[in-house]
């Protein structure tokens, strides 16, 4: 659905007339819905790691603590446990806070694991990898709304009535309803209520189920490998 197809939606729902342009729009009616949308689909985009708005990034490392230009202009948070040398097949612990990095610089100790941290447009790696080295990170797009007719271009908020969305519209729809009734001053409590479990049941489903780990450890650091030495065995 587009911008205007979902806007039509809330109209309906709401018993207003429909409009036939959203966008640029000088009705009044489709300024404060057109305002409205974009708000709710910011809101609900931060709400969730959206599997529609997750994507990968690789870059080859190079021989500096400061990685540059790894960070993608649609950035909005890392997945949590992604960030793997895929070289040495080791998870990158991360991001750590600027006290947690402050700390282990202080401290002159030697790394035990990858680490890295988050600052600007840079990603700071101890210990300094190796040039050319391989790695890889899933992260959270913050264009949640795509371009008719490209697989690639995105914005951070609708601008055309052809506009398209990544994140669910149902949840856009009902979103806008309640949001729209609150704007006339108008009873939204039931509107509000559905769209809030209908949030929940999306994001429950949103990905599928995590497979438990009954051997690996909870928390953030790799799992331990176990190495095979080369040779015959009878078995």
């Amino acid at each position: 659905m587009s911008l205007l197809t979902i806007s039509q939606a809330v109209f309906d729902r709401v018993g207003v007339p429909r409009q036939n342009l959203m966008a640029g729009s000088a009705d009044q009616q489709a300024r404060i819905l057109f305002g409205l949308l974009n708000q709710e689909g910011r809101e609900l985009a931060s709400r969730h790691g959206w599997q529609g708005l997750t994507k990968e990034k690789t870059f080859t490392a190079t021989a500096t603590e400061t990685q540059s230009g790894v960070i993608p202009d649609d950035f909005d948070r890392f997945v949590d446990g992604t960030f793997w040398n895929r070289d040495e097949n080791l998870m990158v612990i991360g991001p750590l806070s600027a006290q947690e990095w402050q700390a282990f610089k202080a401290s002159h100790l030697q790394a035990i694991h990858d680490s890295f941290r988050h600052r600007g447009d840079d990603i700071l790696m101890l210990p300094t990898p190796g040039a050319g080295a391989s790695y890889a990170y899933e992260y959270v797009s913050k264009n949640w709304v795509g371009l008719v007719g490209s697989t690639t271009a995105t914005l951070d908020a609708f601008a055309n009535d052809d506009d398209l969305s990544y994140l669910p519209e149902e949840l856009l729809i009902l979103g806008g309803v309640w949001r729209y009734l609150r704007s006339r001053g108008l009873d939204y409590s039931e509107a509000f209520r559905s769209y809030e479990m209908a949030v929940n049941r999306r994001i429950g489903r949103d990905g599928g189920s995590a497979t438990l780990n009954m051997t690996g450890p909870s928390d953030k650091y790799p799992v331990p490998r176990a190495t095979i030495p080369d040779g015959s065995w009878n078995l």
